[in-house]
Parts: C-alpha cells; sequence; structure tokens
C-alpha cells in the first residue's frame, strides 16, 4: 500500500470512529495476519514440491489409495 492509500485508509477509519490506539491493534493484527498468511503460502509452495519429487521419482502414485483398499 502506498503512502496516499495509506492516508486514506487511516482517514475513514477515523471517521468511522476508532481511536488511534484501536487503529493501531488492527493495523499490527493486518501486519501479522499478511505475515502468517504468506508463511502458510510458502509452506503450502514446499508440500507441493515434495509430493512432486515423491511423484516424479515414483515413490507415490495414485495407485497407493488403490492398494491399500484391495488388501482391506
Amino acid at each position: 500500500m502506498n503512502h496516499i492509500d495509506y492516508k486514506e485508509a487511516l482517514q475513514v477509519l477515523r471517521r468511522a470512529g476508532l481511536t488511534t490506539p484501536q487503529i493501531d491493534r488492527l493495523c499490527g493484527f493486518c501486519r501479522k495476519y499478511t505475515a502468517s498468511e504468506l508463511d502458510r503460502a510458502a509452506i503450502d509452495r514446499r508440500h507441493l514440491e515434495f509430493v512432486r519429487w515423491l511423484v516424479t521419482n515414483h515413490r507415490l502414485s495414485d495407485q497407493i489409495d488403490a492398494d491399500r483398499h484391495a488388501c482391506g
């Protein structure tokens, strides 16, 4: 978010009746949430890369589930 958008967002929050401490807490929450989502996306990407490696190296296939049901 650029500086102008940030200032406009702060003005909207103030007009909505939020106090400065409330706005600060909301901004902190948004920063933590954004960082958390970025961390989650990185973890998901690593999981996907690992699954691709498993399939590429013939360590995992769609037959695993079918074999398990046939044995059970």
